[in-house]
């Protein structure tokens, strides 16, 4: 009694319109949490009744505890299944995932996304200005284009017209300045995804090296080679999604112009990309071992992989 005594005086301290702040008392049970379970990702609540870990499709926890479906209850739930597209799990009192509430990212990215994402759209407008706009990719590259003079010259000056060409006016640049801001602050998660999808696919490369590793096993040469034949279909259409979003932003004018559209795409790709992405941090972090001398680790990160894929991507031209 204690304890659902306590949850309530949380509860009652959080907004409902922002967490998922739920009456019934079923919600107070101890560890009680909702995720995707099983080969279809399907939500499901997860409770302790005792020694087991009791799982419930979301589906019918209305049904079982008499939760109405247009009752504040009933409503979150539908929420919860909306909300597993951004996050891994939801507990009662979390917040509600802000791509439900404004559009904006529930997760963080690092500030040297940030950066990559600025320099690339500055490099942008320095090379519109001379008649031959490139997307530029490489960190280094684009520190090194951003600090030289010369390009930081067309920077300005490529403002100054892009402010023209807007129908602001030239006395007008720190708009359009503000404007490729806010998109740098869209496009960094753009950056912060293909940095993740390039260490899922560093797998692939890893478990090349381990193939080379144990060529004279045979018999864990094969398990090997299954896990690579099974994670490259899985990876399959990653690339394509990267390459559309860059080519929809390489023209800074186009960005600009269609300003509020493009905000909403990149969100409409991020959101996407990060879903897609969500199940592989788990790959991931297997594979966060060196590969350079035979050792058990590789093993069960082999074995892990090749459960990792069959669970997760039984049907792997879904992916496509």
């Amino acid at each position: 009694m204690a304890l659902a005594v306590a949850s309530v005086a949380i509860s009652d301290k959080l907004d409902p319109n922002t967490h998922f702040v739920f009456q019934h008392r079923v919600f107070q049970l101890p560890d009680a949490r909702f995720e995707l379970s099983g080969r279809d990702r399907s939500p499901v609540m997860r409770v302790e009744l005792g020694d087991i870990d009791a799982v419930i499709p979301i589906d019918d926890v209305a049904s079982e505890f008499g939760i109405m479906p247009d009752s504040p209850d009933g409503k979150l739930l539908v929420t919860v299944s909306n909300s597993l597209k951004y996050v891994k799990d939801i507990r009662p009192g979390d917040s509600i995932p802000s791509e439900l509430l404004d559009g904006t990212a529930s997760w963080r990215v690092e500030d040297h996304h940030r950066e990559l994402a600025k320099n690339r759209l500055m490099v942008q407008v320095a090379t519109w200005l001379t008649g031959d706009e490139s997307v530029v990719l490489d960190m280094t590259e684009l520190r090194r284009m951003a600090t030289d003079a010369d390009m930081q010259h067309k920077v300005r000056d490529g403002i100054t017209k892009i402010a023209d060409g807007l129908g602001l006016g030239a006395d007008r640049r720190d708009e359009v300045l503000d404007m490729i801001d806010r998109f740098a602050r869209e496009l960094c998660y753009i950056e912060a995804l293909r940095d993740r999808y390039n260490s899922a696919r560093g797998i692939m490369t890893k478990l090349n090296r381990a193939r080379k590793l144990y060529k004279d096993d045979k018999h864990f040469y094969e398990e090997v080679n299954r896990a690579a034949i099974l994670i490259r279909p899985a990876m399959q259409g990653f690339d394509s999604l990267f390459e559309q979003v860059d080519a929809q932003t390489a023209e800074i004018m186009v960005v600009l112009k269609s300003y509020d559209a493009m905000v909403k795409y990149v969100r409409e790709i991020r959101d996407e990309l990060h879903q897609r992405l969500l199940i592989w941090d788990q790959a991931i972090k297997m594979w966060n071992i060196p590969v350079e001398k035979r050792n058990d680790r590789i093993r069960d990160a082999v074995r892990d992989t090749y459960r990792f894929v069959a669970s997760n991507f039984p049907q792997t031209h879904d992916w496509l």
